[in-house]
């Protein structure tokens, strides 16, 4: 039997803002001599989740706020890495990510590798809740063991991740995309007129199926399941589909399909991972 009685965890979780401004030359016209840039940071910035004496079962919750303190819309990912302390107790340690919607994330902390966490717009902020558990059946080989770790924060202007080609916005659109169970992934896309150009208004007749083994399930701006975000610089359309709400199969290959009306305009087939890895490059 183990012995759980008498631990002395202590787990720093630190957080570490990777700033990254990105520059696009293209919009430095004559009218228009403004510099362009990314700019993204934390509130706190770091030590914002410090747990001492876990017990094996107890938690440990913070609220993070993410800031966009640049003038383009972002879209921005959440990576994990050990910075010192006991390897095993990092292995060990589950992780959880909440904004205001619910889920965002629930797996290893070390599984947390360039996760996408959705898009800011310029001047705005969200609040991320994280939590940290030490699992019931953790054994005493983990006792009086601490670690450190470090939350790297990473954005790119959103403009500069629409593709050319398709529909699909990045996380989505990332080659071999894969979808990790216990996790949201936002699903966003857009539309062009016959030009070539992206649309900006809204049609109400445009629908996201996402169907496969076992499932068939339809999001729509008429039944408020399919939110087109206008705030942004280059409007999309966007749904929250998370494997909470929307059970999938892991090892089972599925397919998004974007209508309107009952026209196919894009579609992209995915599979679902027990650990899945949604930073594969684009």
């Amino acid at each position: 039997m183990k012995n759980i009685k008498g631990y002395n965890l202590i787990v720093l979780l630190v957080s570490l803002v990777l700033l990254i401004v990105v520059f696009f030359p293209l919009k430095n016209t004559q009218a228009d001599q403004t510099t362009y840039n990314v700019d993204i940071s934390t509130s706190p910035a770091n030590g914002f989740l410090i747990a001492e004496n876990l017990a094996p079962g107890d938690t440990k919750t913070s609220i993070l706020k993410v800031s966009n303190n640049g003038n383009l819309d972002f879209n921005y990912t959440v990576s994990s890495s050990q910075e010192s302390g006991d390897q095993l107790l990092y292995d060990r340690i589950i992780l959880t990510v909440n904004d205001n919607q619910g889920h965002l994330y629930q797996g290893s902390l070390n599984g947390l590798k360039d996760f996408p966490l959705g898009t800011i717009i310029n001047g705005g902020n969200r609040d991320l809740t994280f939590t940290a558990e030490l699992p019931l059946e953790t054994g005493n080989d983990a006792q009086g063991k601490s670690t450190s770790v470090t939350f790297n924060f990473s954005a790119v202007g959103h403009e500069e991740q629409i593709p050319t080609d398709g529909c699909f916005e990045p996380p989505f659109s990332n080659r071999n995309f894969t979808l990790h169970q216990k996790s949201t992934v936002p699903i966003k896309f857009h539309l062009r007129d016959g030009m070539g150009n992206l649309e900006s208004i809204e049609r109400d007749n445009v629908r996201l199926e996402v169907s496969g083994p076992g499932a068939n399930y339809n999001f729509r701006v008429t039944d408020g399941t399919l939110d087109h975000h206008e705030q942004v610089d280059e409007p999309h359309y966007h749904a929250r589909f998370s494997t909470w709400d929307y059970p999938v199969t892991t090892n089972e290959t599925y397919t998004a399909k974007v209508y309107v009306g009952t026209q196919v305009v894009c579609q992209k087939p995915f599979t679902v991972l027990k650990q899945g890895n949604r930073s594969n490059a684009p």
